[in-house]
């Protein structure tokens, strides 16, 4: 900016409107008389200055200090003489004046340089400290600005660095006045305290122009383009947006953006001189950097040039090389072709033994004078068939004949015969120029590829004959040397014999493949989508209208409850429609949480949930059912490319959540489940979607289902599926449904546990997953292991069977729960009545996987979820799915009992296993023992009184029994009997009291019905 004459310059501290002798006497040295001057005086000049110029501080001081007279003239009554008297009116005046000499003196020190110096000093202080406070607010303002709208003054609430003071004024500044607009207020604080230390010295009344009008015009633009963000803080003050609301309100969008437009456009007008100072640095810069990046370009054009010429000649000069290289090799493969078939033959096989090579030397020599080249080649293949048929015979079958690539190599290089070189050099030497001067017909290319193909054909007869039969090896081997002598072929024959038997290398071949556990059913086919309904789209199920209704109904409620919103947005799903708000500076979100049943009732819905805060957003949303709902089709479901690619081991399709996704869990890595809710809310419906989840993505060799179902009728529609998918006891029943077997069976699955675990173990597997995988590749022994299917057991009813036969059903329930997930078991435990004795805290603590569908009391939704929110659920298939404290809320897939019953027609009419998977027998302790007089219809009269005092004082002994009641040890020792055999105490452990199973009302309930 420029530096021109500014009120707070240097001039201005020497002003010489005060003098110092008035201050001091009482009177300005520089006054002159009201009357005229004396005949002798010098005449005043009419250009001379006043007395009162501003700067002739010399000429005032110079002149001499005067007391006011009054000459009248002419010889009037009662004035004397014409001398200059004192008038007594004058010290009236004088002292009139002196009050105002304090305040002469107070703005002497106002004025001087030291006082500027020193008001300039603290102005810098002041707004570093400013700036300092005001960025230490951006960084704490959750903690600060609680505090300022809170009125808590707390010391150790506040982080701001500069304290409770230093955060009322950066959230005065930053929050009430001009937003960031009040940076520019910091920098005219600065400036001015610099420009009274003579460091900075701008110019005042343009300085003050330009930062104020910019600081307001950045409050109104900030204001209206963060009027709908969601921010903890107004960008451009409270100043700015009330500014925006007020001309939104009267004007509309386009009113207040003209004033911004105006704002904007003074300022630019302000900092033109500045803008165009600054595009024409840009202008340069971009100027001589687009020339530096031509000269860049121009440079890597020529080294890109050179380069390619480079290239291209390196290429020249390779192709040249290559050329000459495959000259020389086709050279070299002419010259190799020429040579017998039989070297390429003596090559496979392998090394002669030492007596054979020099057996054949000798015959070589005796018989190389009197013979030709041609003659040679031919006593060769004679030779070669009875090295090969020696070679056989010395090493037996059991002799690794296939050679390594080394060995052929060694072999095709050493002479044919162990004999002098240079006559065999001779002889092929003559016997190619022969052939080449007799022969022009046949070139040297087909030479070279009969030969290959000669070598082909004898390496594929060596090799044959491993895993073949002798009698087709034999044909093939008269049929492929026919122009051989027949002598030789019956001597290769003979030792090839033994070695086409061999179990061992087959069976090894048979271990490279990996074992396919679907292979004993390969023709089984997934059931089709076809067999579900289709999906009906009727499109969004909540309107425009009815979702602006309610966000105005919300806003307005929340409003009245003194709880402002700054945003608010609405996601659409199949039966909720969440909204989730953004509430204003300060509001607590224990004062929207508390408010479920207020908006319940001005929305007039069936339930409203308020979820504060939602994780990982920062928002709080409230779910609001819709009017009408939607269905989400179990076929929409499994219809999907979520579905379709899946790769979950266990995967189970459950339906859609609020966004419309699919929502999917893995049962294998819950590992268990726990499905809880009222009647009639979708619990069987729930199920059904679960099981038709595994169905489709299962195959009957990787999953078996155990079913108890105690009230009969639920889960009897999967009957159809007992020869695929699944398990029960020997000779019973595939669905339990006899209460009286299902402590068996849940006590046969633990032995199963064992078993898998033991197998696990011994693999060196840590579950089901690492086991099957080695066992499909073939790393595990067969006659040893086995592969495992996954075994998912599922329990309709659970407190029904907790209240018929109490902890004889939690303990084997509790013990699968905490240590079956390893050995591919898993619990789906559903029941209706959702209690702590019917769901334990033994049996919640290994289900981390919870199902809540609605329930009509809280205890209920916390004993489930271990926390609020089933209670608000609207029903029919609306649910929370709960894994490791992680909720979420999904509409369950709808899937009707026709469409149950197709896929277990579908599964049902195709080829299955001859029985269920068989599950190992249980024999109960104490079984077979002699436990005489022990039946439930042949009890003691005391029995109902000594099993309610064994169960109320929780001990089981017989000593105790026989003292109570003044009995024998024998009628003692059989009432005992008779509560073991009726399953009110366990069987007997030594001299410890037997263990009490039962609890009063279940015991009530095995008196009732004996």
């Amino acid at each position: 900016m420029s530096t021109s004459y500014s009120p707070i310059d240097e001039p201005s501290f020497t002003d010489t409107a005060f003098d110092a002798e008035e201050m001091l006497n009482g009177h300005r040295s520089d006054r002159h008389d009201s009357t005229p001057q004396p005949d002798d005086a010098p005449a005043a000049s009419p250009y001379d200055e006043s007395p009162y110029a501003g700067n002739n501080r010399q000429t005032a001081s110079a002149t001499p200090s005067r007391q006011t007279t009054y000459a009248p003239q002419g010889n009037q009554p009662g004035y004397g003489s014409t001398t200059g008297t004192t008038v007594v009116p004058e010290q009236t005046a004088v002292s009139r004046r002196r009050p105002r000499a304090g305040v002469a003196k107070t703005l002497q020190l106002i004025r001087d340089s030291r006082t500027v110096m020193f008001i300039g000093l603290v102005f810098t202080i002041l707004a570093g400290y400013m700036l300092i406070v005001t960025i230490s607010y951006f960084a704490n303002i959750g903690s600060d600005q609680s505090a300022m709208l809170n009125g808590d003054f707390d010391p150790t609430m506040i982080r701001n660095a500069g304290g409770p003071a230093g955060a009322w004024i950066a959230h005065t500044l930053l929050y009430n006045w001009l937003g960031i607009g009040s940076f520019l207020l910091i920098y005219y604080l600065a400036a001015c305290g610099l420009s009274m230390l003579r460091v900075y010295r701008p110019s005042f009344w343009p300085l003050t122009m330009r930062c104020l009008l910019t600081a307001v015009a950045l409050s109104i633009i900030c204001g209206l383009v963060t009027y709908e963000f969601a921010s903890p803080v107004y960008w451009g003050g409270r100043h700015g947006h009330l500014l925006n609301d007020r001309l939104i309100t009267l004007t509309g969008i386009w009113g207040a953006l003209g004033i911004s437009i105006i704002m904007g456009g003074l300022v630019i007008i302000l900092y033109l001189t500045e803008l165009k100072r600054i595009y024409g640095v840009a202008s340069q810069g971009i100027r001589t950097y687009n020339e530096r990046q031509a000269q860049r370009r121009a440079e890597r054009e020529r080294i890109r040039e050179a380069e390619e010429a480079e290239r291209l000649a390196r290429e020249a000069a390779e192709e040249a090389e290559a050329q000459r290289r495959a000259a020389v090799e086709a050279e070299t493969q002419r010259q190799a072709a020429i040579q017998p078939a039989a070297a390429v033959a003596v090559a496979m096989q392998p090394a002669m033994t030492k007596n054979a090579v020099e057996g054949h030397a000798e015959n070589e020599s005796a018989d190389r004078s009197g013979n030709s080249s041609g003659d040679i080649i031919e006593e060769t293949d004679e030779e070669i068939a009875e090295i090969e048929v020696t070679d056989f015979e010395d090493n037996g079958p059991g002799s690794d004949h296939l050679q390594s690539a080394g060995s052929r190599e060694d072999s095709l290089l050493r002479p044919l015969f162990a004999g002098d070189d240079s006559d065999i050099t001779d002889s092929y030497s003559r016997d190619d120029s022969n052939d080449i001067e007799s022969d022009d017909e046949t070139p040297a290319d087909s030479t070279e590829t009969a030969s290959v193909q000669n070598a082909e054909e004898e390496e594929a007869d060596f090799n044959t004959p491993l895993f073949a039969d002798s009698d087709n090896d034999s044909d093939d081997e008269t049929e492929q040397h026919g122009n051989s002598d027949p002598s030789a072929q019956t001597a290769l024959q003979a030792p090839l014999a033994p070695t086409t038997v061999r179990p061992a290398t087959a069976e090894e071949v048979l271990a490279s493949e990996p074992y396919n556990p679907r292979a004993e059913l390969s023709l089984f086919r997934f059931p089709s989508v076809d067999l579900l309904r289709p999906t009906k789209d009727n499109g969004p199920s909540v309107d425009i209208q009815e979702m602006e209704f309610n966000k105005r109904r919300l806003t307005e409620t929340l409003r009245t409850f003194g709880v402002e919103i700054s945003k608010i947005e609405a996601t659409i799903g199949p039966t909720v429609t969440l909204y989730e708000i953004i509430p204003a500076e300060g509001v607590r979100t224990r004062s929207i949480r508390s408010l479920g049943d207020d908006l319940q009732l001005q929305l007039a819905a069936e339930g409203v949930r308020i979820i504060a805060p939602i994780p990982a957003k920062g928002t709080i949303g409230i779910e609001v059912p819709n009017k009408d709902p939607q269905v989400v089709s179990m076929r929409s479901v499994l219809d999907s490319e979520v579905y379709r690619n899946s790769k979950m081991e266990l995967p189970m399709a459950l339906g859609k959540t609020i966004s419309n996704d699919i929502f999917m869990a893995d049962l294998a890595k819950m590992p268990h489940l726990l499905v809880a809710g009222a009647t009639g809310m979708g619990k069987s419906v729930g199920l059904n979607a679960i099981i038709t989840s595994l169905l489709y993505k299962k195959h009957p060799s990787e999953l078996k289902f155990v079913l108890i179902d105690p009230k009969r009728v639920e889960l009897s529609l999967y009957r159809e599926l007992e020869r695929h998918y699944l398990a029960s006891l020997p000779g019973e029943d595939a669905i339990i449904t006899d209460m009286s077997k299902v402590v068996t069976v849940l006590n046969s699955l633990c032995i199963e546990m064992d078993n898998r675990l033991s197998l696990l173990e011994q693999a060196g597997a840590r579950n089901i997953k690492e086991y099957n995988d080695k066992f499909i590749a073939r790393k595990l022994n067969p006659e040893k292991h086995r592969f495992l299917p996954y075994i998912v057991l599922i329990i309709d009813e659970f407190a029904d069977l907790i209240i018929r036969q109490g902890k004889e059903i939690e303990n084997p329930v509790s013990r699968l729960a905490a240590v079956a997930r390893a050995a591919g078991i898993h619990l789906i435990i559903a029941t209706q009545r959702p209690t702590v004795n019917v769901i334990t805290g033994g049996i919640k603590l290994n289900i981390p996987g919870r199902i809540a569908f609605r329930v009509i009391q809280g205890n209920d939704s916390r004993t489930i979820l271990d926390q609020l929110g089933a209670n608000q659920l609207i029903g029919r298939g609306d649910m929370l799915f709960s894994i490791n404290g992680k909720l979420e809320r999904v509409q369950c897939a709808f899937i009707d009992t026709p469409e149950v019953s197709a896929i277990c027609e579908n599964i049902g009419s195709q080829v299955g296993y001859q029985s269920p998977y068989e599950l190992p027998e249980y024999t109960p302790e104490g079984e077979g023992g002699n436990i005489s007089g022990a039946t439930l219809g042949d009890r003691d009269p005391l029995f109902d009184e000594c099993a309610r005092l064994v169960v109320s004082t929780d001990t089981a002994s017989t000593s105790s029994l026989q003292r109570r009641y003044s009995i024998g040890y024998n009628r003692a020792g059989k009432i005992m009997d008779q509560m073991e055999a009726a399953g009110i105490v366990g069987p007997s452990q030594g001299g410890k009291p037997r263990q009490v199973l039962v609890d009063p009302v279940t015991l009530e309930h095995i008196l009732e019905n004996r």
